[in-house]
């Protein structure tokens, strides 16, 4: 399998994030980042929440993804997430106020979750 690509698909209950071929992926699964390249062997993993990256040559694109599931089989990847957003498609201003609203709230799993998907966002923007 030398040479071939990875068939990618990127999918929220909003949209298609993303859809197309790949070289290498970076990957936020729920216990850490995994990486991925052609000939992977089959693989179902839970998704946490962080920067998926898809690298096509010398380019990398940027989706923050928010849980979910990935799954490879035979070099075709999909990824259904919770929720997520391109690089492109986030707003900054936006992403800071998420994290002043969360920081306000009281202690709680949920604020720590919030935290982290507004950091998320933040560090793909800034990218």
């Amino acid at each position: 399998m030398a040479g071939s690509k990875l068939t990618v698909s990127v999918i929220s209950p909003e949209k298609l994030l993303y859809s197309g071929d790949a070289d290498s992926l970076v990957v936020p699964g729920n216990e850490g980042f995994f990486g991925v390249l052609p000939g992977h062997t089959s693989l179902v993993s839970l998704l946490g929440v962080g920067i998926l990256e898809i690298r096509q040559g010398n380019k990398t694109k940027i989706v923050v993804i928010e849980g979910g599931f990935f799954e490879i089989r035979d070099n075709k990847v999909t990824i259904l997430t919770d929720h997520g957003a391109l690089k492109e498609e986030i707003d900054l201003d936006s992403a800071k106020k998420a994290l002043e609203d969360a920081e306000s709230l009281p202690l709680s799993p949920e604020k720590n979750l919030l935290l982290q998907k507004a950091k998320t966002r933040i560090l793909a923007a800034s990218r």
